[in-house]
């Protein structure tokens, strides 16, 4: 498989992947990460996918080229006096419209149809995404690296192209953006994203699907789901530290099963009692 890092991640860059206790059991029972369609993120984030318009803009020049010059060539047409109350001006005019809903629309589904699996990055445990992806305390969290989650997936097989990058957060509607600020590893979409959500601090492995011109209307992506060494993978697995038991000895428990229980961590994010000792000396 063809996996690329693009040069907004660091290979020793710490990961983390908070998620629900089922989550980890599908993942070591399938051996395979879910990479979601950024159409799947329309309720939480409808601007995924999406870029500021200054960003919309320079790509409509680029790839709109073609209709923006039969735009020019109508425009000529229809100041000619030979050319006024021609039918044949008017069938130009709806096919250039025709042409332009149909661009349109394909920017979004090839946008859309862009799937993502996506990783915290930070040297540290978060405190406040424990909060976000553990319900009522009881949650996960794996532990990797830009280096471990590369190698995991370049030696499997599968047939698409797969890319990695840290996202950048920008105000979409600052008058100072440039088309530049807009470009991460040469890509735009789906490595923007609006400040608001800056606290994921996410970097993303992705995939650019195709989409068919055919009937493009009827569209609709689909998740891709893709084979992962776990031994490479996992460097280690966090339990919440708002955990209690019995779902801490469950973890356990259950990573028994796939014999990577020695890879299992309580967090010790709230725990002071290492540091108690220290009053006795003063």
């Amino acid at each position: 498989m063809e996996v690329t890092i693009g040069e907004s991640a660091s290979l020793d860059e710490a990961l983390w992947r908070y998620m629900s206790l089922d989550k980890l059991i599908n993942l070591l029972e399938t051996q395979k990460l879910y990479f979601t369609a950024l159409e799947s993120y329309n309720e939480s984030d409808p601007f995924e996918g999406y870029m500021p318009d200054v960003a919309a803009k320079a790509y409509a020049e680029i790839f709109g080229s073609q209709v923006s010059e039969l735009k020019q060539a109508y425009e000529v047409l229809k100041q000619m006096d030979v050319a006024q109350n021609n039918p044949k001006l008017g069938e130009m005019r709806n096919g250039i419209e025709k042409l332009s809903s149909k661009m349109e629309l394909a920017f979004h589904k090839i946008s859309k149809a862009i799937t993502v699996n996506c990783w915290h990055s930070n040297r540290v445990e978060s405190e406040a995404m424990w909060k976000l992806y553990s319900d009522d305390g009881k949650g996960i969290a794996i532990k990797t690296s830009v280096e471990r989650l590369h190698n995991a997936l370049k030696e499997q097989v599968f047939g698409k192209k797969i890319q990695i990058g840290k996202v950048r957060y920008l105000d979409f509607s600052d008058t100072n953006l440039t088309p530049k600020c807009c470009v991460v590893d040469g890509n735009i979409s789906p490595l923007i994203k609006r400040s608001s959500f800056s606290h994921e601090n996410e970097l993303r492995c992705f995939i650019v699907n195709q989409v068919p011109s055919d009937n493009i209307e009827y569209y609709r992506p689909s998740a891709d789901i893709v084979p992962v060494d776990l031994n490479e993978l996992i460097e280690a697995i966090y339990i919440s530290p708002f955990a209690k038991e019995p779902f801490i000895s469950s973890v356990f428990a259950i990573c028994g099963k796939y014999q990577i229980e020695d890879k299992v961590i309580k967090s010790t994010l709230l725990d002071i009692s290492g540091f108690l000792p220290k009053l006795s000396n003063w």
